[in-house]
Parts: C-alpha cells; structure tokens; sequence
C-alpha cells in the first residue's frame, strides 16, 4: 500500500497492489507547474492497481475522469482529524490583538490574494484584526509589495513558524479561521480548527463543503467581495460565532484515524479475497 506515486512499487504479479491517491492538483492546475495540458504523471504506476483509496468524492471523480479509472477499483475513506497534544506554552508566541488565522502555503490554487484582497476592501475589519499566517515561510517581496499596494499595514499580518504548540494556540484563540482554496483533495486545517472550537470562513469549493458541511460560513473564492462579506458577518455576530463553534466541533467529531483505519482494513481483505 502506496501513498505517494513513485516508481518503486513491488510489481510481482502475485502482490496486491493499493495506493491513496490524494488530488489531483497537478493535473488540474498543470499551467502552474508548467507542464502541459495532458500532464498525466500517476499513469504507469495506476494502470498496475488493484486498487485506490480516495480521501474524498471529489478526488474520486477527477481521478476518474482523467485517468478513466473504473468506479468499482475505487473507494473514498475519510482522514482522520490530527489530534493535539497539551499545549507546551514555553515557547509560545502570542498575539495581542483579536485576529483572523490562515495556516499553510499561500501560493497558486491556496487563493491568498483573493483573500488579502478581500481583507483590504474593509478598513473596519483592518483596524479591528491583526492577519496571522502560521506556516508558509516569510513574506515574499513580491507580497510584501502586493500588500502596500492595497494600502495594508503590513505590521497588522504576522507570519510565524511552529510546532503543534503554536498552531494548536492560534486556533483555539483566533476569532475565525479563514480557508480561501480553490481546490484540495479533501482539506484538513478547517477540520482542525473546528475540533478545537475555532469558527471557520471557508471556500464554497465542493470538495470543502465535502468536508465542513453545514458547519462553516461559505463564500465564493473567485471574488473577494463576497470574502469580505462573509467575514464580517462572523466576525461582528457573536451569534453566528456560537453556531459556528458549536456546529464545527459535531462535524469535527466524524473524522476519527480509528474509522480510517477500519475502512482500510477492509479494502485489503476485500483484495485479498
């Protein structure tokens, strides 16, 4: 059982063979990466699987529309939520400001600038809320640029680097997560942030509403209007704030690795015989 395409598999016939396949980013957005239209990099390793693993439904229908994989090779198993441990507040960075949090890389389909560019359209919400970035390395001065460009104080965004420490802090204290993406294989962090009781602004992607249900405030990535609508019906309700938090730690809760594991288990007996 594979989790990544690489050309190492065991390739006797008499081995069964399963790999997770887990997007199809670069196939979806292969401009960004350079390659070319018909960029399909998992075809030699999938035309010799018995089976795939999917971590959603979506995942499951590119997969079958690029590489016309048949239905019955594939099932879609949920991840389970990363669980965190005791916050060590040793190290520790705190924020001293109410803030907004985005977590992870900010570049191509992560859809950042649309966000930073809804984050810009309302001044109330700049003066009322300092930007943390957890993850994704220092700003870039290409974004740094973007950034005065739209008139933002750049001392109002904080980027930091951490452990599960940190991260785990910054959900459980930001007034809301924001999750711009375009596209995901299925999307953990709205996940996490839920199960620790962080109200999440999410993308309407269908493969995130996979995901978050009911339980996050949708907006339309494409525009950041509708961004900055959203946010501010969160972050000024202290209402929908409750019904987000509330409604976040039930979907948080159907995403266990013990019924991950379960399922999995049930796909190699089911090879297996």
């Amino acid at each position: 059982h594979k989790t990544f395409y690489s050309k190492n598999f065991n390739h006797d016939s008499k081995t069964k063979k399963i790999i997770t396949v887990y997007d199809l980013i670069h196939e979806i957005y292969y401009k960004d990466f350079g390659k070319s239209e018909n960029y399909l990099p998992k075809y030699n390793i999938l035309k010799s699987i018995d089976f795939i693993i999917c971590p959603s439904y979506k995942t499951k229908s590119d997969l079958i529309n690029f590489y016309k994989i048949p239905e019955e090779k594939i099932r879609v198993i949920y991840m389970g939520i990363h669980q965190f441990d005791e916050i060590n507040t040793s190290n520790i960075k705190k924020i001293d400001k109410p803030f907004i949090l985005y977590v992870g890389d900010r570049k191509r389909y992560k859809n950042f600038k649309n966000f930073i560019k809804a984050f810009s359209i309302s001044k109330k919400i700049q003066n009322d809320f300092k930007l943390v970035c957890f993850g994704g390395g220092s700003f870039s001065n290409e974004e740094k640029l973007f950034l005065t460009e739209l008139g933002i104080n750049i001392n109002e965004i904080t980027q930091i680097e951490g452990d599960d420490s940190q991260l785990c802090y910054l959900y459980k204290n930001a007034k809301a997560f924001i999750f711009p993406s375009l596209y995901e294989g299925f999307g953990l962090p709205q996940l996490e942030a839920m199960s620790l009781g962080c109200p999440v602004i999410s993308s309407n992607h269908e493969v995130i509403v996979e995901a978050v249900g009911n339980a996050a405030k949708l907006f339309d990535p494409n525009k950041p209007e509708d961004i900055a609508i959203k946010m501010k019906d969160v972050l000024y309700s202290d209402d929908t704030i409750n019904d987000l938090k509330s409604k976040g730690l039930q979907r948080s809760k159907v995403f266990t690795w013990e019924k991950c594991a379960n399922e999995t288990l049930e796909v190699y007996y089911k090879i297996s015989n």
